[in-house]
């Protein structure tokens, strides 16, 4: 039985995320885990998704070692400490949120969770690990000094054990996300860490020179930074200072916040940074592993891809690690439901002819594989795309053409049309991928590996290895289908792909129709989402809020610029054949234009068009020509010019005909449409009827 510590509870809670709280109090007390629930609010999500525990579930804790989490909140990650310590210690300032975490933990034995300020605590001991996770940038709002983070360091350092570590998630001020348009996550304005938080003190984020700098401080002179991506609140990857040369980082992630604008493409400037070797100064968010002596590790983590966002029995980790200096590739169950996955990968491993599966050893509950330094045909294919080499990218995708058609040569593959599938084999094709029809006409493999993405596939020698048979099955796929997940992955993984060469006529060059891919579709998403329970933080995402530069260059541009345009009528009407065009400079909205009509013989009339393209306001002022300006189709006067609703306004000129030059002098003041509609509605309601309007 867990243990709940009251006696550093002053009674106030100084924080809270309001009644949301007594609702997860009430989930953890009767439902148990978030996955029996469709539809909960993203607080709930937020405290009580497993993807939270990506921050530390592939960490190589060490044995029988004890932990201080400080600041445990609803213990998002309280239950794997557990699970990974002898001891944990869980530390929170709410009374709340420390119920809601002794609700959830209620029935583990080595867990005490102490209610208050951790600065006024005393523990009589000291610890292996002390973890603080999104809490360090809150310690000038609970620890008094001039320095209170360096001081709140320097507490947490004296409980540490000699050779102990303090891990601390944190975001980047200087991540990528907040030059890209994501508000900062603490104050929810833009740019507020990048410029160090002017006027805000009781919130402090910190770039990896101020962390280096502020840990030698403190005396904790040897530490490592790990990357999670996207943060480290739902981590999907994590990175290392080595994996950040290799892998790629910044795939298209899940946006969660309400106001995050996209001013360009997160992606791409990853591809840049990374290229540049300064990807690290950049990251999001950070990981940082501290200690006052050398750290030692009996394995390296490298890098770690978690599938925490699928069913209980598909949740597995992927990890690259150093095991005395030489790299291996580790598969290993992340539930104890997924442990049968695991056991299926490796009985999978066996020679499907030209597909050739990479071997790996069953160590236990973990698949361990050699690790390939060859670059995988992703890697190649993202470097293709950089390079806008589409024959290098085609001919890498023709590879995984030429694995499937080449399976046909081998006999443990069989290979029927889909009109000629058993009862069973429909019916085991539709638990995994769903009930939509099926084209008799696809040629189809059985058995199938469908997860011949380029990403799995590296070749030597001009053999080609695939590394993964996580998704083998025993009944027929067609091969069209296998080929289509190839090349959606690839612009999924790549999204400016889509720019450079449509996804249509990339489907198109290996006979994937648009009826093909609409059907494959739905089985990639019913494969995802009820097969394999993937993807669940996709219900929660919100669209980011494009935002176009240039877009504000253009109507910047048009506001201290104006192309107008007269017509002449010489007898044949208005003509785009006998105009004059004029550009001319705005000065706070004024205009003075001259035309020269000395071209012109027999002019009949003139039309006079300011502008094009934009509603606007414009006001003519008399000149010393004699011509007459009359709007022709102003919605009415406001703020003592014409209201034009219209994207081509247009006056009459009315002139004796005899003018050599004409000058019009005037102010414009280009609008939105939202604006100019807010002025029409002014004008409704002054005049009261809807005759003005027609008018």
């Amino acid at each position: 039985m867990a243990k709940l510590n009251l006696d550093y509870y002053s009674g106030e809670n100084f924080y809270s995320d309001g009644d949301v709280e007594k609702e997860i109090l009430k989930i953890v007390k009767t439902q148990g885990a978030l996955e029996c629930m469709e539809d909960v609010p993203f607080p709930v999500l937020y405290h009580l998704s497993r993807v939270r525990e990506n921050i530390l579930n592939w960490y190589p804790f060490k044995a029988n070692a004890t932990g201080l989490e400080i600041g445990s909140g609803c213990g998002a990650i309280s239950g794997l400490l557990c699970s990974r310590l002898a001891r944990v210690v869980a530390v929170e300032l709410s009374k709340r949120r420390a119920d809601i975490n002794y609700a959830r933990h209620e029935r583990l034995e080595n867990l005490e969770i102490w209610v208050g300020n951790f600065n006024d605590m005393v523990f009589g001991e000291k610890f292996d690990y002390i973890i603080l996770n999104g809490v360090f940038e809150y310690a000038m709002s609970f620890t008094e000094g001039e320095h209170p983070c360096e001081t709140f360091l320097r507490n947490i350092r004296r409980l540490l054990k000699p050779d102990g570590v303090i891990l601390v998630a944190i975001e980047n001020r200087l991540g990528l996300k907040y030059f890209a348009g994501a508000p900062e996550d603490h104050t929810d304005g833009y740019f507020d860490g990048i410029r160090d938080y002017e006027g805000n003190h009781s919130v402090q984020t910190f770039s990896k020179g101020e962390w280096e700098r502020l840990m030698k401080s403190c005396g904790l002179d040897h530490y490592r930074f790990y990357y999670p991506y996207p943060d480290y609140k739902f981590p999907r990857e994590i990175f290392t200072d080595e994996s950040l040369k290799v892998q790629k980082y910044g795939l298209p992630a899940w946006n969660f916040t309400k106001y995050r604008l996209a001013l360009f493409r997160e992606e791409q400037m990853a591809d840049t940074l990374q290229a540049e070797g300064i990807m690290d100064r950049f990251a999001n968010s950070f990981l940082i592993e501290m200690s006052r002596v050398p750290l030692t590790f009996e394995k390296k983590v490298l890098y770690a891809k978690l599938n925490t966002d699928r069913d209980r029995h598909f949740s597995i980790s992927t990890t690259i690690e150093e095991h005395h200096g030489k790299k291996v590739v580790v598969k290993s169950p992340m539930t104890n439901e997924a442990k049968r996955h695991i056991q299926k990968m490796y009985s999978q491993m066996q020679d499907y002819g030209s597909w050739s599966p990479l071997k790996g050893e069953l160590l236990q509950d973990q698949i361990v594989y050699p690790f390939l330094e060859e670059k995988s045909l992703g890697h190649q294919a993202g470097q293709a795309i950089q390079e806008h080499d589409l024959e290098k990218l085609k001919c890498l995708v023709d590879k995984v053409e030429t694995i499937c058609s080449d399976s046909r040569k081998d006999g443990k593959v069989k290979h029927i049309l889909s009109q000629e599938m058993s009862g069973r084999e429909r019916t085991e094709f539709e638990q995994v991928f769903g009930t939509s029809r099926m084209m008799p006409e696809l040629v189809c493999v059985s058995p199938a590996n469908i997860d011949l993405i380029l990403d799995n596939i590296f070749e030597k020698d001009g053999t080609c290895s695939v590394i993964d048979c996580e998704w083998v099955f025993d009944f027929p796929v067609p091969e069209e289908f296998i080929l289509w997940r190839t090349i959606n992955e690839l612009y999924s993984t790549h999204p400016s792909l889509e720019e450079m060469y449509p996804s249509a006529e990339f489907f198109a060059a290996y006979g994937i129709t648009a009826e093909m891919s609409a059907l494959f579709w739905k089985w990639g998403t019913y494969f995802a989402e009820h097969y394999a329970g993937a993807n669940r933080l996709l219900r929660y995402s919100i669209p980011e809020v494009g935002v176009s530069l240039e877009e504000f260059r253009r109507r910047i541009k048009e506001k201290e610029c104006m192309v107008s345009q007269l017509f002449v009528d010489t007898g044949n009407g208005f003509r785009e054949e006998e105009k004059l065009v004029v550009e001319t400079e705005l000065s706070d909205g004024r205009f003075s234009i001259e035309f020269d009509l000395k071209d012109f013989k027999n002019i009949r009339a003139l039309r006079f068009d300011p502008l094009e393209g934009s509603p606007c306001i414009c006001r003519i002022e008399k000149n010393g020509t004699g011509a007459r300006l009359t709007a022709a189709n102003a919605t009415g006067r406001v703020e003592k010019g014409d209201l034009f609703l219209t994207t081509d306004p247009i006056y009459q000129v009315n002139c004796s005909g005899k003018e050599e030059r004409l000058h019009i002098n005037g102010t414009i003041a280009v609008l939105s449409m939202e604006e100019a509609l807010e002025r029409a509605n002014w004008l409704l309601k002054k005049k009261g009827s809807l005759a003005f309007w027609r008018k």
